[in-house]
């Protein structure tokens, strides 16, 4: 077995191999097929006898592979975040205190971790995947019940906590441009809008949102002309929101490796140092 796990695909054969030769694996495959070629063979149907245990043995593979899949992806997230001094949850919720936190019709966390995030500034906060719904009800002209559709979206995110930001920031959200993403739904709430930055680079890669009550000059400030060649230039091309003392940034992906998760909580650094200098110029001087 791998002992330490760089990427959620880490010693996935193995596993895949130890549940599939297991007793439980092994005791459905056996009696499983005799039983289907059994059945079959009291009803006289030579199909259910040969196709039967084929089933079988495709069920007992499908079901190895994706215990193993969840099994090695879970012993990487658990290995990263013990490595970094976090605490683990396989699943978890967050307050939706951004937009995209209040995405969709439900939503949650897998593969979060949480603490303090190692690095300077100390950051409190926590980084995993973010997972998030949508769900249309309808009728089908061609059906008879109701249908429910659902749209699933998953992505990586790193969140700090910024509560001195409140008063200064009170919205300002950086998102891809939807012409990158063919499809890509908007989660923006009412009570926005969209400021031009002279950057052509950045502005291929990234639009920016500000709530009706940001101060616009703040928010131009907090992306200086260095911090928006960063930006468009990042390999990861990292987004974020700050609003109600809450950073996150996020990739419209899951990171499953152990360098992109830690280019990630960079970012995270880098935004969140900007946040602060701006936060703590732009409080009031005593007189």
């Amino acid at each position: 077995m791998t002992l330490s796990p760089t990427n959620a695909d880490s010693g996935r054969g193995e596993l895949f191999r130890t549940y599939l030769y297991s007793r439980a694996g092994a005791y459905t495959a056996v009696f499983g097929s005799a039983a289907v070629f059994a059945f079959g063979a009291s009803r006289h149907d030579l199909l259910i006898m040969l196709a039967g245990p084929l089933v079988v043995l495709a069920v007992v593979l499908g079901v190895s592979a994706v215990v193993a899949d969840h099994a090695a992806a879970e012993r990487f997230y658990r290995h990263y975040s013990r490595s970094l001094g976090l605490v683990y949850w396989p699943r978890a919720s967050l307050l939706p205190l951004t937009p995209l936190l209040g995405a969709g019709d439900r939503r949650w966390c897998e593969h979060w971790m949480t603490g303090i995030l190692p690095g300077e500034p100390r950051l409190t906060g926590g980084l995993g995947q973010f997972v998030w719904e949508e769900i249309e009800e309808g009728r089908d002209p061609n059906a008879i019940q109701l249908g429910r559709s659902r749209t699933r979206r998953r992505m990586t995110i790193c969140v700090a906590d910024l509560e001195p930001s409140m008063a200064t920031f009170k919205g300002l959200f950086l998102r891809p441009h939807r012409g990158l993403i063919p499809g890509a739904p908007d989660w923006r709430r009412s009570g926005t809008r969209s400021i031009e930055l002279e950057s052509m680079a950045f502005s291929r890669r990234y639009e920016v949102l500000v709530a009706n009550d940001q101060d616009e000059n703040l928010a131009r400030q907090l992306l200086s002309p260095s911090l928006v060649v960063w930006l468009a230039e990042h390999p990861l091309a990292p987004s974020f929101e700050v609003r109600a003392g809450m950073l996150v940034v996020f990739v419209s992906r899951p990171l499953t490796d152990e360098g992109s998760l830690t280019y990630l909580m960079d970012a995270t650094r880098r935004i969140a140092s900007r946040v602060a200098a701006e936060t703590a110029e732009a409080r009031p001087v005593p007189a």
